[in-house]
């Protein structure tokens, strides 16, 4: 087969029981698609080639990312066929049976992507009642899946026709794969997209267990597996979350009422097990902390947070004061040591040099220099000379004024820098002009060590952080004696809820409280009774020895088989 129809055949690229798939080329619109086509043997089956077709009714009329897009339907020769995307990837079977086991997370997102397409199926009426891996495309990204292979779909908005037509030819046959069809479908009953819905817990299971839900050998073991028995528990290395074995296990439900009631309804349930998965691959996984450690840490961290910006802004106030005290001493020891040398200074300038007499001034700087704070004392002339200073060899040499912060000493401005010692330790300097009868007549510089300020600080500091300190103590034990007072009622409900699920349902919590947790308890006991009188209303008995794994039943057996509407009250 060189053509079909318009479209050049390049390859076949596979075959399924009823049709064979080529690739193929589109010369009107320059395109590489898929043609099924199908067999000769079938060809001549009137309905084998309209189920052929309706296949391409069913998928042509539905447009979502996660289903095969159909391009065109024909007949060329009397061999009906399909003309539609064609799809980069692999089966979702090969896949399987190379991999074995899928991670959750690709299981999670795999069923999300079907819930998807799924809901929009159902919503345009379609049930396509044979999912299954063989019919599921995986692209090369290895995340993106599309649904193929609506051959055997039923539209629910159908003709009177249409719908006899459908009958006839599903006459003596059930349509679906046997692994993968619901227990009403290999019953043959009506079918909705709940059944849909059981294919794919049937696929999760596989896809997570590495195994089929049902192993039977032959279609009658097969059918009485799905129909009567519930496949082996998941378990897995690592273990299936609780959230998604039971979303399988629901999914997996004999009665189709128990299932979820629609695709939308499974993909908000899977996508909330997504988000809780991601979450706890967030945090490696790991077992969390007990509830009053989470606790202590979470308001330990808040407290922390806020006093440490609370005791970082009161000390830098309480430095930046300090240290305004400390200029403010320091530029009035330079005022008090200009004020005595100012009247030398002056009487200094109208004489010659070789007259000039500093020796009064010199010895009250080295007298004041003996102060242990003061580091270093200058007396400077009007021509910028050193002429009495702290440190002998400074007499005589040029001063060079420093640049630095100006601060107001009186109506003199003060100028002040930090400096180090030679010994290390920094002091602040003072410069301040010497004025006499509103004339400049000198400077003088003084140098103290700022020791003391720093000590303060340090001292302030550690005082601080201590009390921020036993802040967090008293903190984090207060939220741990909070939170075990809290989780002493929420543990008195979870043995309450365990003992009603293991089937006493006589059990009542006694209490005397009167906040949230009493209206609780009392939920919980109303819950309890409403239970009981059901249960009574139902005519059901229940034995001394029931647990959770026992099934209630009916006080008359014999009744059970006539009322199936009410089958969801023959078991608990």
């Amino acid at each position: 087969m060189k053509l079909v129809g318009r479209y050049q055949i390049q390859a076949r690229i596979g075959q399924g029981a009823m049709a064979n798939v080529y690739r193929a080329y589109d010369p009107g619109i320059n395109r590489v698609l898929a043609i099924k086509v199908l067999k000769r043997e079938y060809c001549r089956n009137a309905q084998f080639a309209s189920r052929f077709l309706r296949e391409a009714r069913a998928a042509g009329a539905l447009s979502h990312p996660n289903i095969v897009t159909i391009y065109d339907v024909g007949e060329i020769e009397g061999f009906p066929y399909i003309a539609m995307e064609l799809l980069d990837g692999a089966p979702l079977d090969q896949i399987a049976e190379q991999k074995g086991q899928f991670p959750i997370g690709e299981v999670i997102d795999i069923g999300c992507q079907l819930a998807e397409a799924l809901r929009y199926a159902h919503a345009q009426g379609i049930v396509h009642r044979d999912i299954k891996p063989s019919n599921i495309m995986l692209g090369k990204d290895g995340r993106t899946l599309k649904i193929l292979d609506f051959g055997i779909a039923r539209i629910e908005q159908c003709t009177e026709t249409q719908a006899a037509e459908m009958v006839r030819t599903q006459i003596g046959q059930v349509v679906g794969t046997p692994r993968y069809m619901s227990p009403e479908q290999a019953l043959g009953r009506e079918l909705d997209g709940r059944s849909d819905l059981f294919s794919v817990g049937a696929l999760l299971y596989e896809l997570i267990t590495g195994g089929p839900a049902f192993n039977g050998a032959s279609a009658a073991t097969l059918a009485l597996q799905i129909t009567q028995q519930d496949p082996a528990p998941i378990q897995v290395s690592p273990e299936c979350p609780a959230g998604l074995r039971f979303i399988i296990e629901k999914l997996l439900s004999k009665r189709s009422e128990k299932r979820f009631a629609s695709g939308a309804a499974l993909l908000e349930a899977l996508q909330r097990e997504k988000a809780a998965f991601e979450n706890t691959q967030a945090d490696g996984g790991k077992r969390r902390l007990p509830l009053p450690a989470r606790a202590a840490l979470l308001t330990t961290a808040i407290t922390a947070a806020v006093l440490a910006l609370g005791i970082g802004f009161v000390l830098d106030r309480q430095y930046a004061a300090m240290e305004q005290v400390a200029l403010t001493s320091g530029a009035s020891i330079a005022s008090f040591v200009a004020s005595n040398a100012a009247l030398t200074a002056a009487e200094n300038i109208g004489l010659p040099p070789e007259q000039r007499d500093w020796l009064p001034t010199r010895a009250f700087v080295m007298a004041a220099a003996e102060d242990p704070n003061v580091t270093q004392m200058l007396i400077v002339d009007h021509e910028g000379v050193i002429q009495a200073a702290s440190t002998p060899d400074l007499v005589g040499a040029r001063y060079l004024e420093p640049t630095g912060r100006r601060i107001e000493s009186g109506s003199t401005e003060v100028t002040v820098t930090t400096m180090r010692t030679s010994d290390g330790a920094q002091s602040f300097r003072f410069t301040r002009p010497i004025e006499y009868a509103g004339h400049h007549v000198g400077a003088v510089e003084v140098s103290v060590l700022r020791t003391a300020l720093d000590q303060a600080a340090l001292i302030s500091r550690i005082m601080m952080i201590g009390l921020g300190l036993l802040t967090l103590v008293l903190v984090a034990g207060l939220t741990i004696a909070a939170t075990k007072w809290i989780l002493g009622p929420v543990r008195q409900l979870r043995l309450a809820l365990r003992d009603a699920a293991g089937g006493d349902l006589d059990f009542r919590i006694s209490h005397q409280r009167r906040d949230e947790f009493g209206d609780l308890f009392e939920a919980f006991n109303a819950l309890m009774v409403a239970m009981h009188k059901r249960m009574e209303a139902g005519g059901f008995v229940r034995p001394a020895n029931l647990n959770v794994t026992t099934i209630l039943a009916p006080a008359n057996e014999s009744a059970a088989p006539q009322d199936e509407q009410r089958g969801q009250e023959w078991s608990l």
